[in-house]
């Protein structure tokens, strides 16, 4: 699902749901389940909203020598039951997509791959086929996001991923931010190797501090944020991700 900013023309949030034990990838040619796939380039209007309120592919064109068109709901998080093929194309529609830069969409680590660990390492791993649900939107600041033509650009994104543990219902957050690549444009630079690091901020952050951030009520999840007992210092509202075991399963 998507909830949509009619002035601002891009999603405040997406949601979707994950059943682990039928969780496939989909190949893109065939519309058939396949090994995880790159990203396509085709993406469609969403005949739900009228296209004035949606930031469509003419923006795109024209500003591809900074921006691709970044998925929110990754295109790999639907695709799971009798109808995964069907999800897996519904994610490709402009109420779904945003601006990110060439690089933050084309190589960030965590960020892609949160959802993976978290039914791999959290979910199969321990014996568990259980139901993930993944929330994410863009941070917009009004003061200093940069603007491109008519579009306010996000500055970051937020993510927050719930599933049942051992111990029951956990909530992991995190916030990647793209403004330290703004000044690098792409004049058809070819995209980075898989295993290269790119200069993108990654935090786990708290569940209030997305709240503040977004504007958004996720008040229900508090009581299962997994960020409240790991902070270092008292108040502090982000932790670097560095690797993938900064992410706790239980």
């Amino acid at each position: 699902m998507s909830a949509h900013h009619k002035a601002r023309r891009l999603a405040l949030f997406t949601a979707t749901n994950i059943d682990g034990a039928t969780w496939l990838a989909i190949d893109r040619k065939t519309g058939q389940p396949a090994a995880e796939q790159p990203e396509g380039d085709v993406w469609y209007n969403d005949s739900r909203i009228n296209t004035t309120y949606t930031v469509g592919q003419a923006f795109y064109s024209g500003w591809s020598h900074l921006f691709d068109r970044g998925h929110l709901t990754r295109r790999e998080d639907p695709n799971w039951g009798k109808f995964a093929t069907r999800a897996n194309a519904d994610t490709f529609h402009f109420t779904n997509c945003t601006p990110q830069h060439w690089k933050f969409n084309e190589s960030i680590e965590y960020w892609q791959g949160i959802e993976r660990y978290v039914l791999e390492k959290g979910i199969f791993d321990s014996g568990r086929d259980k139901p993930v649900t993944v929330l994410q939107g863009p941070i917009l600041d009004d003061v200093n996001d940069l603007w491109a033509d008519d579009v306010q650009v996000p500055s970051a994104f937020w993510k927050v991923v719930v599933w049942k543990g051992a111990s029951g219902l956990k909530a992991v957050a995190m916030i990647a931010d793209q403004t330290p690549l703004f000044s690098l444009q792409r004049h058809g630079a070819a995209p980075p190797p898989k295993d290269t690091p790119v200069d993108v901020l990654q935090w786990r952050a708290s569940i209030p501090t997305i709240e503040s951030k977004t504007g958004l009520d996720l008040s229900p999840l508090r009581e299962y944020d997994t960020v409240g007992a790991d902070l270092p210092v008292v108040g502090e509202a982000l932790m670097p991700i560095t690797k993938w075991e900064d992410i706790p399963l239980e």
